[in-house]
């Protein structure tokens, strides 16, 4: 199964940052993932909270600030001994940074319609522009953020992240032009994990973050998992 590192290595270094990203680099993770938002003056920043106040010193919502106003935040909160400078870093900077991996999933975090209609055209302009298209995949839980990526750039692959109860799911999956879903471990099943293979979509499960979960969900033949530990789940791997 492929090793995913969430928001690079999210519980092993600064989440969503660059020196996040180098780290999870430095320790092998083959895919990493990671989120984009909108700022108040329409700028991709990489953040995963709707809010600043869990990963940096600063807060408010993330829409109601500049991205010069976010970039100059400390994103070391959760890592407050960490020896480099971390800041929320910007959609073009994290597609840079991370053009070494295997591939990277990019989620777009829900949004009104009329602002992810603003975002995705900048996303795919900027996807296109680095020629990051065969190593990028689109991710969301929103639908409608997902079919505005297929109505603009068909060609984009694209996962869609859910719960995963059931085969409703396959289904919407399905509908939206995806190509694989990101399946929340705890509410789905191996039966969901079967119909979606046999719908032609690959699976990754999350979170995964003990090698109980790795083993199950390895049981279950899935494609992938997204882990917060991932050094813990590449040496697992490997044994």
């Amino acid at each position: 199964m492929i090793v995913i590192g969430h928001r690079g290595a999210r519980r092993e270094a600064p989440e969503n940052t660059l020196p996040g990203f180098r780290y999870a680099s430095s320790i092998g993770v083959p895919w990493v993932e990671y989120d984009v938002r909108l700022t108040a003056d329409h700028q991709l920043a990489v953040i995963h909270d709707a809010t600043v106040d869990r990963t940096t010193d600063g807060s408010g919502p993330v829409c109601e600030q500049t991205l010069a106003q976010l970039m100059a935040l400390d994103a070391r909160a959760e890592f407050a001994d960490w020896p480099d400078d971390c800041r929320i870093p910007t959609f073009a900077e994290v597609l840079d940074v991370t053009a070494g991996f295997e591939m990277a999933e990019v989620e777009i975090k829900p949004d009104k319609p009329e602002r992810l209609e603003v975002l995705i055209p900048k996303v795919i302009d900027e996807i296109t522009a680095q020629r990051a298209t065969d190593r990028v995949i689109v991710t969301s839980f929103n639908q409608t953020a997902l079919r505005i990526v297929g109505d603009l750039a068909p060609e984009l692959p694209r996962s869609f992240i859910g719960d995963w109860k059931d085969t409703d799911s396959v289904d919407t999956a399905v509908a939206l032009g995806c190509s694989r879903g990101g399946l929340q471990y705890s509410t789905t099943s191996s039966d969901v994990v079967q119909a979606a293979h046999q719908a032609g979509l690959a699976v990754v499960g999350w979170p995964c973050n003990t090698v109980e979960d790795y083993d199950a969900m390895a049981g279950w033949g899935m494609d992938g998992v997204t882990s917060d530990y991932p050094t813990t789940i590449l040496a697992h791997a490997a044994a």
